[in-house]
């Protein structure tokens, strides 16, 4: 029982460090966009939380918004606690819209794309997410802010 005891408290002590290596917590509350508040909040304009479906437990220990796993700047990197071989793939618009390969392998993402990847959790060849990765159920309009912001806020402009 004391083994059981210690372990329990270990792993306990590895989550509660594992959480200040997260990005996500942000004191951000002026948005630009909705897109953006879903990306930092889990929230829709009017305050509905946006409901993750599937996914591990990570994003309901840790908050259940983009930012949690994707970083403030969406630069990726948060370690998906319990599998600590597991890092969140940056968001941002060179890492969604080049072909790649920076561990986390994919064609560019149009909007059509990352859509399919947030509701139903497929990459743009069709393969599966990382289980780690939430399937998000959201409204049209939500759905839509969310795309806008995360492939056009961070898009070169040209002049």
């Amino acid at each position: 029982m004391y083994k059981l005891l210690l372990l329990f408290s270990i792993s306990t002590s590895l989550a509660g460090c594992m959480d200040s290596m997260h990005s996500g917590s942000s004191a951000k509350t002026h948005f630009d966009s909705d897109g953006e508040r879903i990306y930092f909040t889990g929230r829709s304009k009017e305050g509905e939380l946006i409901q993750a479906v599937g996914g591990q437990h990570h994003v309901k220990m840790h908050g259940g918004s983009c930012v949690t796993c994707h970083g403030a700047e969406r630069e990726g990197g948060a370690i998906m606690w319990p599998r600590f071989w597991v890092s969140a793939p940056p968001l941002t618009y060179k890492a969604l819209v080049q072909t790649h390969d920076d561990g986390h392998q994919h064609d560019s993402y149009d909007a059509s794309a990352l859509k399919l990847s947030i509701l139903k959790g497929i990459n743009p060849e069709g393969k599966p997410l990382h289980d780690t990765m939430p399937r998000w159920e959201m409204s049209d309009k939500d759905l839509n802010a969310l795309v806008d912001y995360l492939l056009t806020s961070a898009a070169p402009h040209t002049h």
